[in-house]
């Protein structure tokens, strides 16, 4: 029956959520980022809390060094500290992006109110949250933020238990974390 359950279970996917310095400045709204997380079914892979140098930024958001937002965005995600998490969840990166909501607050507070950028971002920089658009460019931006994970190895090793539920909440390391390593 188990074998048959995994054969019908769709594989995890897995994504890069990034709480912005705006949101990580304030403890309270990244406690409630935190709880959103939780509340809307993702497993919790990974978590660091770090602060970028301009150049980490500059290397981030080199893709986008032409654009008019590009100077104020390194340095606005340079400017403290920032937490960023690896995720799983079927089609994770969908429903990361449908939570965070649009990436402009004006829109998404009329389109979509509920969504963490409409109830917690201040402007089109300071939108509380990042997510990967894709799975290359989750693959790239968890190897940026976590160069030490091997998703294929994650995939292969952790995915099968996080699917069937055998995992638990560490509230300490405030990550998911396989049953029998608690």
């Amino acid at each position: 029956m188990l074998l048959t359950a995994c054969r019908l279970s769709k594989a995890l996917q897995l994504t890069l959520a990034v709480v912005k310095p705006d949101a990580v400045a304030n403890p309270v709204i990244l406690e409630a980022l935190h709880q959103s997380i939780l509340d809307n079914n993702f497993a919790i892979v990974r978590l660091k809390d770090l602060a970028w140098r301009r150049q980490d930024s500059e290397r981030f958001y080199a893709e986008h060094s032409g654009r008019f937002f590009y100077q104020r965005l390194v340095e606005f995600m340079s400017s403290g500290p920032m937490r960023a998490y690896i995720l799983a969840r079927e089609d994770a990166i969908r429903h990361w992006r449908e939570l965070m909501g649009p990436t402009k607050v004006f829109r998404a507070r009329y389109t979509s109110p509920a969504s963490l950028r409409a109830r917690f971002g201040l402007t089109d920089t300071r939108n509380t949250t990042h997510g990967s658009d894709s799975v290359q460019s989750a693959q790239r931006e968890m190897a940026f933020f976590f160069p030490d994970f091997q998703v294929e190895e994650w995939m292969q090793r952790e995915e099968p238990a996080f699917r069937l539920g055998r995992i638990c909440y560490d509230s300490g390391k405030h990550v998911h974390v396989l049953a029998k390593q608690r």
